[in-house]
């Protein structure tokens, strides 16, 4: 149980110092915030000054990374993609070619089929079999 809480404290410890080693949230608007509001010596305020400068070049940094990683995502997928075409001209399809089975056979909407089945079923019924049914 010891060595569990052991392992428990130095992970937990791991977690926080990897978390604290990158700049989180709004960090640079909260150093905005106290260069403006805060009375600072000319040496503090350009030190503040040039931490506010890093802090915005380190998001934009990060903003062009998020950008350039979901452009490589969707440039993977239009890669990978199979149905992408050959050639560079755009192909009219038509509803009716799109909406077809791809074995060829024409198909029939539910209500279509149902319609015949029961038109075909009130046909075949005679007088002899529903007297025979009894």
């Amino acid at each position: 149980m010891k060595k569990f809480f052991v392992l428990f404290v130095i992970a937990v410890t791991a977690l926080l110092v990897s978390c604290a080693g990158e700049r989180q949230g709004m960090v640079c608007e909260e150093i905005e915030y106290r260069l403006n509001t805060q009375t600072y010596t000319p040496d503090q305020r350009a030190f503040m000054e040039d931490e506010l400068q890093s802090c915005r070049a380190e998001e934009a940094q990060k903003k062009n990374e998020s950008a350039a990683t979901r452009k490589s995502i969707y440039d993977r997928y239009a890669a990978s993609d199979s149905t992408a075409k050959t050639s560079d001209e755009p192909r009219d399809v038509s509803v009716s070619e799109a909406l077809k089975d791809s074995s060829g056979v024409e198909t029939e909407s539910i209500y279509d089929r149902y319609s015949n089945k029961n038109s075909e079923a009130s046909a075949d019924t005679s007088a002899n079999e529903v007297s025979n049914f009894q």
